[in-house]
């Protein structure tokens, strides 16, 4: 009985959980966060700042002395020279040495210093780019949900088009029978439903390929259960006045990602030039050395006869040395004047690319703001023509209950009327994305 019981409780809370997740209904910001965390190009522009970060690490480590230790032991058998005596010996025997050195660059052309600078805007840059694929993947989400927003619209209104007719088919198949409508009236009616139902069906298609789209922005493995907040959109407000194009981009050239990026890169670009002309400046390193050996053969001068241990030859042959290096470049095949030409040839590049990453952003909210006048006055007219629309197919529809006007006509007006509908469907949700992208621009976030 209890083992009963135990599954009875597993299988309803694994119908509790099944029903809970099919319940979930996802709003656009849970979309476009979602999207975010777990897109692959987002973490892999994460992962390439995380080694920019590295690298700008180990720019600042290279100004600290560097510090080496290393040691030797061999056995030596045959003729060779004992440099303790400097005579030639014909016998096996060990010897070896031990050496600790450090050093530091006092100065080299700032070179250490330039090279700290060019990596940190490397990595603020490298910052940037993620910004600007989480800022892609922001407007591609929103594109998608938008656009299951307009197909939706266009399937129901597709549905009601076939409600209407199927009940205008029952209205008919009455008047057939008591005389009143002609057998062929009827027929042209069904033929209307069934072109109705094919466009109802691909009202359907097309919602499931945009349910499909999103998915796949979000990266889901389960998509059969995804449903979306269908959020009440007011009526549509017309801006009096949509914001011009160069007011707009001098607020978005301040903030954007891809400017800020291009921005530092033509930053670094000019560290990398100042590093290049560093190598031709003397390099000062200050040093200091330790170095001892151990010969087997050797023998201690204050006690000939007695061994001459290890430890006792490495602290008696010790000897430390301090110094000052000055290294001048002379000639080194024309490496230094190459980098030269090409850190200039990288600095030209990163201004121009900075001229074009502004002069995309530009042409970018230009179109932005055409298509978003262009879709608001689509929108004024398409709400003026479905006003006239349904008034002409009022009046279209009582005088084909009178009889006055045939059933091609009728199907006529009505068709008018769906795709009037569905073109003011189309204007208000491109209306509503443009002026939202134009928002997104001047840094707010994409909400409905």
């Amino acid at each position: 009985m209890r083992s009963i019981k135990i599954l009875l409780i597993l299988i309803a809370s694994t119908s509790f959980f099944s029903v809970s997740n099919a319940q979930k209904v996802w709003t656009l910001e849970e979309c476009i966060n979602y999207a975010i965390e777990n897109n692959i190009t987002v973490k892999r522009q994460e992962l390439s700042a995380e080694t920019a970060s590295k690298t700008h690490f180990q720019s600042l480590m290279e100004l600290l002395p560097n510090a080496n230790a290393n040691g030797n032991h061999y056995l030596n058998s045959g003729k060779t020279l004992n440099t303790e005596t400097y005579t030639y010996e014909n016998q096996s025997f060990q010897g070896g040495s031990v050496n600790v050195s450090t050093e530091i660059t006092l100065f080299n052309g700032l070179q250490n210093f330039n090279t700290i600078k060019k990596n940190k805007y490397d990595l603020l840059s490298q910052l940037q780019t993620v910004d600007k694929v989480k800022n892609d993947i922001t407007l591609n989400v929103s594109t998608a949900y938008l656009q299951i927003l307009l197909n939706k619209e266009l399937r129901d209104n597709a549905q009601h088009q076939l409600d209407v007719t199927l009940e205008q088919i029952e209205k008919t198949k009455k008047l057939v029978e008591i005389g009143n409508a002609a057998k062929g009236d009827l027929l042209q009616i069904e033929s209307q439903a069934a072109m109705e139902k094919a466009s109802l069906t691909d009202a359907n298609n097309n919602l499931k390929i945009s349910y499909l789209d999103l998915t796949q922005l979000l990266n889901l493995a389960e998509t059969e259960n995804f449903k979306i907040m269908f959020p009440e959109i007011p009526d549509i407000t017309l801006s009096d006045e949509i914001s011009e194009v160069n007011t707009v981009f001098s607020e978005a050239v301040n903030f954007l990602p891809e400017i800020k990026s291009a921005e530092l890169m033509l930053k670094s670009s000019e560290k990398n030039l100042a590093i290049s002309y560093g190598r031709i400046s003397p390099s000062v390193f200050f040093g200091y050395q330790y170095q001892s050996r151990y010969n087997e053969l050797a023998t201690n001068i204050t006690d000939p006869t007695s061994n001459y241990p290890y430890m006792d030859q490495i602290t008696d042959n010790a000897s430390q040395v301090l110094y000052v290096a000055l290294r001048v470049p002379i000639f080194n095949n024309w490496q230094t004047g190459t980098a030269i030409s090409h850190a200039k040839i990288s600095l030209s590049d990163s201004k121009l690319n900075l001229d074009l990453q502004k002069q995309n952003l530009y042409k970018s909210i230009q179109l932005a703001r055409t298509q978003a006048i262009a879709a608001m006055e689509r929108y004024i007219a398409n709400t003026e023509a479905v006003k006239s629309m349904e008034e002409a197919f009022r009046y279209t529809e009582q005088k084909y209950q009178v009889g006055l006007v045939d059933v091609l006509e009728y199907n006529m007006a009505k068709n008018n009327l769906n795709q009037t509908k569905s073109d003011l469907s189309q204007a208000k949700y491109e209306y509503i994305f443009r002026t939202k992208i134009l928002e997104f621009y001047r840094g707010e976030q994409i909400t409905l």
